[in-house]
């Protein structure tokens, strides 16, 4: 996983996460991917996750779609809300479905499942996304590597050479 942090790195990250996204949805305002960059850089860090791994769950659950509805999940990085809802409410400021698809509290939200699923499993993160999708499937985990190894690939190609 990812663990550059100097402003420079940070620059080439959110530069990675914002070409991918492009790539993958180009439908989705330059502006608004910007802001799901930063959102998921912040996120990262504050529950200390890789920035691509939340970016490539991001991909995978909603292709980049804000306002994404699939079987009672919502939002960019698709939180269940009638699952989740109970600890949300008690450990959020998130009252409401509208709330929740919220870009801010949808990455949030998202990055924290996924940082306590990864936990949970001591660390293996294969282990902590079979938790986030809800049940083990191969399939999801290879198209989140995949991905993960297209950001990185963004990413190396922005570093210097040294």
């Amino acid at each position: 996983m990812q663990r550059f942090r100097s402003k420079k790195d940070q620059r080439n990250r959110l530069k990675a996460i914002e070409t991918y996204f492009m790539r993958k949805n180009p439908k989705v305002s330059p502006k608004n991917i910007s802001h799901y960059a930063r959102l998921i850089e912040d996120y990262s860090a504050q529950y200390n996750l890789d920035p691509f791994l939340v970016a490539s769950v991001m991909v995978k659950e909603s292709t980049i779609k804000e306002k994404a509805v699939s079987k009672g999940n919502y939002g960019l990085m698709q939180i269940n809300w009638n699952a989740n809802r109970p600890w949300i409410i008690k450990t959020f400021p998130i009252r409401s479905k509208a709330d929740l698809i919220i870009p801010s509290n949808n990455v949030r939200i998202g990055a924290h499942i996924l940082a306590a699923n990864i936990r949970k499993c001591k660390g293996d993160v294969d282990k902590g996304l079979d938790r986030y999708r809800g049940r083990s499937l191969a399939s999801y985990r290879n198209s989140i590597h995949s991905h993960y190894l297209a950001i990185s690939q963004i990413f190396r190609r922005l570093q210097p050479t040294t």
